[in-house]
């Protein structure tokens, strides 16, 4: 049971694979095929390097550590603390220490114009005194590593600087992204989804369980009616969706992500801002299941809570899941063998058996129909199991469906399909059924990777296997940070160890 309580509070809390259905067949087909899935081929666009030097400097440069939606300047703290120093006896193999100045910063996260003056302020009055410290004059020698939403805050400080000629005033020479979506994040536009989402989460996994709990405590089956249970069951999942899931997902989707969903005006002009500053894409690809790997990261354990770049073990909320589903699957396929059981002896029993049996068919009458209903109670949720991980593709834009109708030209003497709705003369044109078209994409769970390299000029490079939170402290994380420091991405980015 408390896996199953586990999966409920994991339907309205980290539920973002929404309420959309599984397809159907279309009205007036006369086959359903299995849908064939197409993999993505992303092709990353390359660029240039961009030649800028960085300005020279002796003491610790200053690398600004921004956070992303729903975070907090302990974002990043593991990755964080580990550049700038390792105490003796406590250093990371393979990961030297560099002679920057670590500082993490936070935004307002209302608007993404609000963002950036906000962002402005902040690296004013945190970064200017560390470099009065650090002996820096050319401002522009500091950069930024930003996570997800951080990413497109500082593009906007970047473009702020140009568009009001504040060149002068820049704290930054050049830019880091971890996971931000350039080209705008699909589940903004779909926020609206969890609500249904979670209702449909709480119906379908609590169907079996409270089945089980009528049917084995009789008292409670005389107490409530099917009728009065299923009233119940509607109205305690109505609220939880309702209340609970906006509650635990208010600081995931602040006003500021309206201006980063596809299509925002405010993106759009953000990406028309031709920035000159060495800049740097890196984008998730995350394994299958993706849904329940990024709920791990996001909701069970944070990539924080792990040690120095070893946030890459997310299997765990995968077991989980695929124990919680054989629970479901073995209980339904046990009721369907009680039922075929009372089947072969005749139940439901035909009018005549009655008329000699009423009593054996009473008896065995109600044990197939309580079968039925514990079997079809357990085949509610494992359907929802099963496909709540092509859902939540399908709401992040990961996975998109395409009914794809077939046809077939019947001729004088003989018939040929085709994809085409069109025959040669003299030939009739038949629908036939179709198909579905499955276009899969990769994304890190949350964003797509054609939306992280959706960021003109810059070097673009992939995270295989990170989802969106564990690249803050994952292996790949460490990789990448080396090939940044090491200079691998243009001269401006490296570094001296310290």
């Amino acid at each position: 049971m408390k896996k199953i309580i586990f999966f409920l509070a994991l339907g309205f809390i980290a539920s973002t694979c929404f309420g959309q259905e599984l397809p159907c067949t279309p009205s007036g087909s006369t086959s359903l095929g299995q849908p064939t899935f197409i993999p993505d081929n992303l092709v990353p666009p390359t660029y240039p390097l961009n030649p800028r030097q960085k300005p020279p400097h002796s003491n610790d440069r200053l690398v600004f550590w921004i956070h992303g939606l729903g975070g907090n300047n302990d974002s990043w703290a593991k990755v964080a603390q580990a550049t700038q120093y390792q105490a003796p006896g406590q250093s990371i193999l393979g990961y030297p220490h560099r002679k920057v100045t670590s500082i993490p910063l936070g935004y307002s996260q209302f608007s993404l114009s609000g963002a950036a003056s906000t962002l402005h302020n902040t690296l004013v009055s945190s970064g200017d005194p560390a470099c009065v410290a650090n002996g820096i004059t050319d401002k522009t020698i500091n950069f930024i590593i930003a996570h997800s939403q951080g990413g497109i805050a500082s593009r906007s400080t970047d473009k702020m600087y140009d568009d009001l000629g504040m060149q002068g005033d820049r704290r930054f020479g050049g830019l880091v992204t971890f996971g931000t979506p350039h080209g705008g994040a699909m589940i903004i536009n779909n926020k609206d989804e969890f609500v249904p989402f979670s209702n449909e989460a709480c119906s379908a996994l609590i169907a079996g369980p409270a089945e089980e709990a009528l049917q084995d405590k009789p008292i409670l089956d005389f107490f409530i009616s099917n009728e009065t249970f299923q009233s119940i069951k509607d109205k305690l999942c109505q609220i939880l969706a309702t209340e609970i899931t906006p509650i635990a997902f208010k600081d995931q989707f602040q006003e500021i992500t309206e201006d980063y969903k596809v299509g925002a005006a405010a993106l759009g002009e953000l990406n028309s801002h031709n920035s000159t500053i060495p800049r740097v894409s890196l984008y998730g690809i995350e394994t299958e299941p993706v849904f329940y790997r990024t709920v791990y990261n996001l909701k069970v354990k944070t990539p924080n809570q792990f040690p120095h770049f070893e946030a890459d073990n997310d299997q765990e909320l995968v077991d989980r899941f695929n124990n919680l589903l054989n629970k479901y699957k073995n209980e339904r396929e046990i009721n369907q063998a009680r039922m075929e059981y009372l089947e072969s002896m005749g139940i439901p029993c035909s009018p005549l058996r009655w008329l000699c049996c009423f009593v054996e068919c009473t008896d065995l009458g109600s044990a197939y129909k309580k079968a039925k209903k514990r079997r079809d109670a357990w085949w509610d949720g494992e359907l929802w199991l099963s496909s709540s991980n092509i859902k939540f593709k399908a709401i992040i834009g990961a996975s998109s469906t395409t009914w794809v109708p077939t046809y077939q030209c019947n001729c004088d003497g003989y018939s040929f399909p085709t994809s085409q709705p069109s025959c040669p003369q003299g030939c009739s044109l038949a629908n036939n059924g179709g198909y579905f078209s499955v276009l899969e994409k990769p994304s890190d769970g949350i964003i797509l990777a054609e939306s992280a390299m959706d960021y003109p000029g810059a070097q673009l490079d992939v995270l295989p296997s990170s989802n969106h939170q564990q690249m803050r402290n994952d292996s790949n994380t460490k990789a990448k940070l080396l090939k940044v420091f090491g200079g691998s991405y243009g001269d401006y980015f490296g570094t001296a160890v310290r």
